[in-house]
């Protein structure tokens, strides 16, 4: 999936108060329902309950979707999710991450949105920064330049996953590759003409040159030393 997709809820959408109708049976338009894509199913929700409505003709008539407030798309097939969580870092100018790609396949739809989970990748950035041993190796001082620093970050990461795997119910979970990332971010190139002196200005005035490279009284060029050498 492209980083920017959502998994496993790839659409959600309100529901407006089915109208009643004299001595005719209650039901729901299909137009009001969103429609659903390869390997989703919906799920339709009511007084924070998460349901299933039943297959077949009936649907749209059933107390679940009739009494709906909300349905959500929600994706069943098995889906390769990326995630990228930054390292927090004592260089302003120094970015470390860790990248990480899920496997990820929902074996229970209503689990998984009474748990909550409508976007996975939060949860998978959420577990990659919740190490605190990894987020200390991230601010030592020489983690840009020891390697040996960024190996152990991701050889924790790989260890913490085999003995504290993440866990999201009604959804199954495999780590398929992890790495580290960084980036150092250089100051902008500014043209010299643009530039401050440090020591020939202040407030506006400039300095005079403490060691008179010319002497105005005789006409003559005297060296540049602070001891008249």
């Amino acid at each position: 999936m492209r980083p920017d997709e959502k998994f496993p809820v790839v659409e959600a959408a309100p529901l407006s108060p089915v109208t009643s109708r004299w001595f005719r049976p209650t039901r729901r338009q299909a137009g009001e329902l969103p429609e659903p894509v390869g390997g989703s199913v919906l799920v339709f929700q009511a007084n924070d309950r998460f349901a299933l409505a039943p297959t077949g003709p009936r649907m749209l008539r059933s107390d679940v979707v009739v009494k709906a407030t909300m349905v959500a798309v929600v994706l069943t097939r098995a889906q390769v999710v990326p995630a990228v969580a930054m390292l927090p870092s004592v260089d302003p100018n120094f970015r470390l991450g860790l990248r990480a790609t899920y496997q990820c396949q929902v074996t229970d739809p209503v689990r998984v949105l009474e748990g909550g989970c409508w976007d996975v990748r939060g949860h998978l950035m959420a577990y990659l920064l919740g190490d605190a041993k990894i987020r200390m190796l991230s601010l030592r001082h020489d983690v840009d330049d020891n390697p040996e620093v960024q190996q152990r970050i991701l050889a924790r990461a790989m260890a913490r996953n085999e003995l504290e795997p993440l866990v999201i119910p009604g959804m199954r979970l495999q780590l398929v590759e992890v790495s580290v990332v960084s980036h150092r971010a250089h100051a902008s190139w500014e043209p010299p003409e643009q530039r401050r002196p440090a020591e020939d200005q202040d407030n506006g005035f400039h300095h005079r040159d403490r060691y008179a490279d010319f002497d105005v009284d005789n006409g003559r060029v005297r060296p540049r030393d602070g001891y008249g050498n």
